[in-house]
């Protein structure tokens, strides 16, 4: 029974754990078109460092990317020739890995419940002794 409630805990956790999972395009855009799109962003440095972003906003010609810092929304300036590749969030496939995902972990649970409600069914299976 221990291990029925600590897997079921493990799966909620894990559950919860994978619904920031983001999946971004492999195409990559460039700036003005990620200003454009108004998605959550994934930028390569040059020095192949990556930095997400809720999203990249132009204001009086400077590029910024916007993050959640402490429950505040900052401002980071972003240098052009800093940047290698900006690929945008892809909203479908995010939506059905977490859906697949979590419908996996569902399937495993469930089967794991399934199959020790079975065992502990058959532990208690009366057998009569056979009359001659």
């Amino acid at each position: 029974m221990y291990f029925k409630k600590k897997l079921v805990c493990g799966s909620l956790i894990f559950t919860f754990l994978i619904q920031s999972c983001t999946v971004y395009q492999k195409t990559p855009v460039s700036i003005s078109e990620a200003v454009a799109t108004d998605k959550k962003v994934l930028i390569t440095k040059t020095d192949d460092t990556k930095q997400k972003f809720r999203k990249i906003e132009q204001i009086d010609g400077r590029y910024l990317g916007i993050i959640k810092s402490n429950g505040n929304l900052v401002n980071v300036p972003l240098i052009e020739s800093d940047i290698k590749s900006i690929r945008t969030v892809n909203k479908a496939a995010s939506t059905l890995g977490t859906v697949g995902i979590v419908s996996g972990v569902a399937l495993i649970v469930l089967s794991v419940i399934g199959i020790n409600a079975a065992n502990d069914a058959a532990k208690q299976i009366i057998t009569f002794p056979s009359i001659p």
